[in-house]
């Protein structure tokens, strides 16, 4: 039997090579997804609600400076349980 699971990296190397320059939301059993990440003065530079849509570390277009965002993810899952996640994520040039 398989448990639903949510799981993301804490560290991203935006103009790097792939698979390492997007992050993205990886899990099993996820029905719906909120993931925001905020910058250090807490303005909102991303928003998600698809495990197909991560951040490439670009705000209006521009790359951010290698720094820690902290986000935000908020899942509920296919089965009906949900789970909050908090903490940050480094950026890395």
């Amino acid at each position: 039997m398989l448990f639903p699971k949510v799981d993301l990296p804490n560290a991203f190397t935006p103009l790097g090579s792939a698979p390492n320059n997007v992050i993205f939301v990886r899990g099993f059993g996820i029905g719906r997804m909120r993931f925001m990440i905020f910058n250090r003065f807490g303005q909102k530079v991303f928003e998600s609600n698809s495990t197909k849509l991560g951040w490439d570390g670009r705000f209006n277009g521009v790359v951010q400076p290698m720094d820690a965002y902290a986000y935000i993810l908020e899942v509920e899952f296919t089965d009906g349980t949900r789970t909050t996640k908090k903490g940050d994520i480094t950026l890395i040039r």
